[in-house]
């Protein structure tokens, strides 16, 4: 991998806001890239949007407002305020600047993203600022169906298929897909399998693994779909403490081939030791973002201090 492909985003993140039902906004504006080849921990007190930020990168929460662009290309639909080209084919800007209350085109837009002032449903900004929003979306969007068989997502709670067995649990994506035949996905899924330790488990089914040996599972079941991105939330937290070093001994080895990784995790240790940077997400904004040395050896906020101090 040439410095050049290390510095490019797989994923950027732009003005990220997340609530629920129009409650207290769980995510808050974030601005994120994640360059690939990166190992980047997530941490943070419980409640603060670390997994609500990991499930909006592929899409299982859709944001509120912002935008999530993965390659280079638009997973969520294009945010009008991060965009002065489609603002300025909104009614709203005709308006603004027919009012000559503004000097300037910069200065109107400026103003109605500070004061929200878009109108967008209903069609009441017009044709023209719908077309922009079409013609935006279609030059730079791709399918989230696409984008999810290059990014590889494993949960708190395993999420095998219980009526399946460890094979079956493997193969089905690939094979459902048609991403690779039958034998393809067995071949690869039998050399995951031997990769972790597990190839006698071929046969059983998730009721007769350790909660260890089905985390192994479910992390074998991801990269069989050869992806570019994987993505783990809290995936040891589930985990009696015996079992949590034989999922981040897989996850430690996935790290030191290159693959670009996102955890929300609280083992410190790892996250210390394995990761190339370390996030700080406290009630809904990234507080603190450095290299494992920076954000635990030298935090600079009280808060980060205040956390550390109970987990470490």
């Amino acid at each position: 991998m040439t410095e050049a492909e290390k510095k490019t985003p797989v994923i950027s993140v732009r003005g990220l806001w997340k609530s629920f039902d129009g409650q207290k906004n769980v995510l808050c504006g974030i601005n994120c890239d994640i360059a690939k080849g990166e190992q980047v921990v997530i941490v943070g007190p419980s409640g603060g949007g670390k997994s609500t930020f990991l499930r909006c990168l592929n899409m299982l929460e859709t944001p509120t407002w912002g935008e999530i662009w993965f390659d280079g290309k638009l997973l969520t639909p294009p945010d009008p305020y991060l965009h002065p080209e489609i603002i300025k084919a909104s009614a709203t800007f005709a308006r603004i600047m027919e009012s000559g209350k503004y000097a300037s085109e910069d200065d109107a837009v400026a103003a109605i993203k500070a004061g929200d002032l878009l109108k967008e449903k209903g069609g009441r900004e017009g044709k023209e600022y719908a077309a922009a929003m079409k013609r935006f979306a279609a030059d730079n969007s791709q399918s989230i169906d696409t984008a999810r068989q290059r990014i590889g997502m494993v949960f708190q709670h395993f999420n095998l298929f219980p009526h399946f067995n460890v094979l079956k649990n493997i193969t089905f994506a690939p094979v459902e897909l048609k991403l690779q035949t039958p034998e393809e996905a067995k071949e690869n899924a039998m050399s995951l399998l031997r990769r972790i330790g597990l190839e006698e488990k071929a046969d059983a089914y998730p009721s007769q693994l350790s909660g260890g040996q089905k985390q192994r599972i479910a992390i074998v079941r991801a990269l069989a779909m050869n992806p570019e991105v994987m993505l783990f939330d809290e995936p040891t937290s589930a985990l009696d403490p015996e079992m949590v070093g034989e999922v981040l001994d897989v996850m430690q080895r996935l790290a030191e081939k290159g693959m670009t990784m996102a955890v929300v995790t609280h083992e410190m240790g790892f996250a210390r030791e394995v990761a190339t940077r370390a996030v700080f997400l406290d009630e809904g904004v990234i507080a603190e973002d450095g290299t494992p040395a920076e954000v635990f050896g030298n935090p600079k906020s009280e808060r980060l201090r205040s956390f550390l101090a109970k987990v470490l």
